[in-house]
């Protein structure tokens, strides 16, 4: 396949990542950019997603790491021949965290490799932290399950 994404495709995505799809609905997921091996999600802040013992309250990490396996997962469906409809599936997410989160969060993702039954991504979330910098505040590495 060129590394384009097939007719159509960015739209169907864009629907089952804000629409279509519960839970990401709920934490209001937005796509915000992809193309061929890469993505951009966000997950605008709301004080419901916070560890609220916190001052101020900061994301929970179970948040960043939803971020990051969805900022991962639709990286692998832009290089794949059915990008909405072939199954990926985590195997493993790996995750460092930098630092608590207090805005915003931004997810990047970029596969690095690709294999006949598998994907890996690279990813990275940014937000801005207590102290007003914008910041990665978590990055790490998924491995997926494809089938086409």
């Amino acid at each position: 396949m060129a590394n384009d994404l097939p007719e159509g495709a960015p739209v169907m995505l864009r629907m089952s990542v804000e629409r279509e799809n519960g839970y990401l609905s709920w934490l209001g997921v937005q796509m915000q950019n992809i193309q061929y091996g890469k993505s951009k999600l966000t997950i605008p802040f709301d004080e419901k997603f916070t560890d609220e013992e916190e001052t101020p309250p900061t994301v929970h990490n179970g948040i960043v790491t939803t971020l990051m396996e969805q900022t991962g997962e639709l990286a692998i469906r832009t290089t794949l021949d059915d990008p909405v409809n072939d199954l990926v599936e985590p195997l493993n997410i790996n995750v460092n965290f930098l630092h608590d989160a207090v805005h915003d969060l931004t997810g990047y993702a970029e596969v690095v490799e690709m294999r006949e039954t598998s994907a890996i991504a690279t990813i990275t979330v940014e937000s801005r932290t207590a102290t007003g910098n914008m910041e990665s505040i978590a990055t790490g590495q998924g491995v997926f399950r494809v089938e086409n």
